[in-house]
């Protein structure tokens, strides 16, 4: 098994976090623009969203702010308040609520062309992480965890498709315990199907 050890983040450094996963996107700007530190963007429509096959809209130093409903019935993705801010917080489900742990901040990918981004819940700045240990199994571990610029930290954004960068595979709501609030969130080989499906919306 390859190692978890991983630094924890703190809330107090979410921006700086932030910030790091970007510095690639923002290298290929000015200096101005870097020195100005990330923009966030509350996201009105998914159009907005650089997506790996269209890149005529990337911003310089943007973070892009929204809650995602998955397509199969309409909740939100939502750290559990019960577990974060602790490594392996579940990620899940839920009736959408408002609250910070249905946000989350994308952050363009260090080292990665446009369309692929760090997904960091808003509550306590940790990352969309795929579990190394699980993947790449059908109905491997999605969680939060301190960000570390991993591969499995990292998802190409397709315009309603999230695919995670270790081994391919799609964020899944599953099937058999939707619309239940706390239906899992899962990797699974993609599939065209609504559950693999997402939407962006503005915060």
């Amino acid at each position: 098994m390859r190692s978890r050890a991983r630094s924890a983040v703190l809330a107090v450094s979410v921006t700086v976090c932030l910030g790091v996963a970007g510095v690639a996107q923002a290298s290929a700007h000015s200096s101005a623009d870097s020195a100005a530190g990330p923009r966030i963007i509350k996201v009105a429509s998914v159009s907005q969203i650089p997506t790996v096959s269209n890149h005529t809209k990337v911003v310089p130093n943007a973070i892009y702010q929204v809650t995602m409903t998955n397509n199969d019935r309409g909740q939100c993705l939502d750290g559990d308040t019960n577990t974060i801010p602790n490594n392996g917080a579940k990620v899940q489900l839920w009736g959408c609520n408002g609250w910070s742990n249905q946000t989350w901040d994308w952050a363009p990918a260090a080292g990665y062309p446009a369309g692929y981004y760090s997904i960091q819940n808003n509550d306590r700045g940790e990352c969309l992480d795929g579990d190394t240990n699980t993947i790449p199994n059908n109905g491997a571990k999605v969680q939060l965890w301190g960000c570390n610029g991993w591969s499995n930290q990292t998802w190409a954004w397709g315009g309603a498709t999230l695919v995670n960068a270790d081994k391919g595979e799609c964020l899944d709501g599953d099937t058999n315990t939707i619309p239940n609030n706390g239906a899992k969130v899962q990797l699974w080989a993609c599939n065209g199907w609504t559950n693999q499906n997402w939407t962006l919306h503005n915060v």
